[in-house]
């Protein structure tokens, strides 16, 4: 299986998936998976990358991947994806010349210079 296999996907995805579920259920939801795995991690993101993600060309939404970085530490990758649920990996461009060209997908995971995406 290659990366790009890793990153496919099939199903018609639109800019609506996901709601406000509201603090109460939020809270038992989270309480419910410390309970049963007791796994405190949380992390943080910050909007400067979410919103270059969803900047995108056709770009309706982020897929969050539970990933291992470079040491072994569990971590996150992101990366957009379009109305036909695919990976974002390139999108044309037309440079300031007038050039038809691609530019490459934003695949994202930790703030830069850090070793890990920052646990709060």
């Amino acid at each position: 299986m290659t990366g790009q296999d890793v990153l496919a996907s099939k199903k018609s995805l639109t800019a609506e998936v996901g709601e406000d579920i509201g603090l109460e259920l939020g809270m038992k939801m989270v309480k419910d998976y410390f309970d049963a795995t007791g796994d405190r991690l949380n992390h943080f993101v910050g909007k400067n990358i979410l919103i270059k993600i969803l900047s995108q060309p056709d770009c309706v939404g982020i897929k969050i991947y539970k990933a291992l970085n470079e040491e072994g530490i569990q971590t996150y990758v992101m990366v957009g994806l379009d109305s036909k649920a695919d990976a974002i990996l390139e999108y044309p461009i037309i440079t300031v010349d007038g050039q038809l060209t691609k530019e490459l997908g934003i695949v994202a995971d930790r703030q830069k210079g850090d070793n890990g995406w920052m646990e709060l």
